[in-house]
């Protein structure tokens, strides 16, 4: 049954990300959240990552697939967070959404063409405000949708919105964002200074070029520990293993460096290991694997490094390492620091997991619309720094491949 809720006004924050679209039901009256969930982005079916959809994008009829594409999979997320509060999408009037710099120029209908070649600029990056009806939006017939503005390149508002969130825009000492997926996400800075940029980390971390890898799905492997000579696992649902997730594939790497079945150049004693057999499958580990990991792992860190350079500080300069993003948020920060994917010399308390930072972000900009005048404090703070064009990048990429 649907609730009219009496002199209230509801919004709808959204994280629209490349595989999934997160999204909060909030009555902004009470600051009350009324629902929240997940939807996969359906433009998937265009391609798993920005690269491949920018190019669908370019194509006659591209970006108007695309567009509708990720206007259906908002729809039904919205339906489905009004049907889970009782209320009715009519009475939805604002809409916040954040999103990298792809899903921006999609959601939008600006054309995404720039940033398919060099030097890979964003034709708009200011906050956007449209009808939501107007862009094919299921809600009430004058809200409001405001799209946060980017920083740069492939630095959208997910990252802003996750500064936001963590709040290192206010603090005297240095923190840093890692938002960990398919395009990375870093950023470093304090109350007068925040460098931003981001990477292609690949699909390691998603389970994707893994021989037996696969998303974080029934079955999958997200934890692993080694005793008495065998792997022990946690798998989602705690079904029996049917493939390796991300996080799960960071801590079989680590424990076979540990085990010294793989070396620190990344070099496996054989070709292929296996680490879970029953009569029906077999999951093991192949060097290719490993390489892969250490590609997306290398993206990341080199990026921190190089941001820190930028920063001219050190590690032991950061008092908060906030690490987030759907798969971030689900490693173990031992395994990460022994593979390299963030200093191993960052105690273990200085790192935070910020479950959501960008829906977070998101969420506050929803219910405090005064905040845009201070999101544009955080973009005037904003560099955007493209590793590609830094000098020391090459250097320091090679040297993240180590473990």
């Amino acid at each position: 049954m649907i609730k009219k809720r009496r002199g209230a006004l509801l919004g709808a924050a959204l994280d629209i990300g490349t595989n999934d679209i997160k999204g909060a039901l909030l009555d902004i009256s009470s600051a009350r959240q009324l629902a929240s969930g997940s939807t996969p982005n359906e433009q998937k079916a265009f391609g798993q990552d920005v690269i491949t959809r920018l190019y669908s994008a370019v194509k006659k009829d591209g970006m108007e697939r695309l567009n509708k594409a990720l206007i259906s999979a908002v729809n039904k997320l919205l339906t489905r967070l009004a049907r889970e509060a009782s209320v009715s999408k009519d009475d939805i009037k604002r809409i916040i959404a954040v999103g990298n710099t792809t899903m921006y120029h999609l959601a939008l209908m600006i054309d995404p063409s720039s940033l398919a070649e060099a030097p890979f600029t964003p034709k708009e990056k200011a906050l956007q405000e449209r009808n939501a009806r107007g862009l094919g939006i299921e809600a009430a017939k004058d809200a409001v949708f405001k799209f946060l503005p980017n920083i740069g390149g492939f630095a959208g508002s997910d990252i802003l919105a996750a500064i936001l969130a963590a709040g290192i825009y206010r603090d005297k000492k240095y923190g840093a964002i890692m938002d960990i997926g398919t395009n990375g996400e870093i950023a470093l800075g304090s109350g007068n200074k925040i460098f931003v940029t981001s990477c292609a980390s690949g699909p390691a971390f998603e389970g994707r070029h893994i021989a037996c890898g696969m998303p974080a799905a029934e079955g999958a492997i997200i934890r692993a520990k080694f005793r008495k000579g065998r792997f022990y696992f946690k798998t989602v649902g705690n079904a029996p293993p049917k493939g390796i997730g991300g996080s799960g594939l960071i801590d079989i790497i680590s424990i076979m460096l540990d085990r010294r079945l793989i070396d620190r150049k990344g070099r496996m004693r054989k070709d292929k290991i296996a680490i879970y057999k029953d009569r029906r499958k077999e999951i093991y580990l192949t060097q290719g694997d490993v390489r892969e990991l250490q590609l997306a792992k290398a993206a990341l860190r080199s990026g921190i490094e190089i941001l820190m350079k930028k920063a001219k500080i050190g590690h032991a300069d950061l008092n908060r390492f906030y690490i987030t993003g759907t798969f971030g948020v689900g490693i173990d920060v031992g395994h990460a620091g022994n593979i390299g994917l963030i200093p191993d010399d960052i105690p273990p308390a200085k790192v935070i997991f910020l479950k959501n930072a960008a829906l977070s972000g998101a969420k506050i900009a929803l219910l405090e619309p005064a905040c845009e005048e201070e999101i544009n404090g955080i973009l005037a703070k904003c560099r955007h720094v493209e590793l590609h064009k830094d000098e020391g990048f090459e250097a320091a990429f090679a040297g993240s491949m180590y473990f």
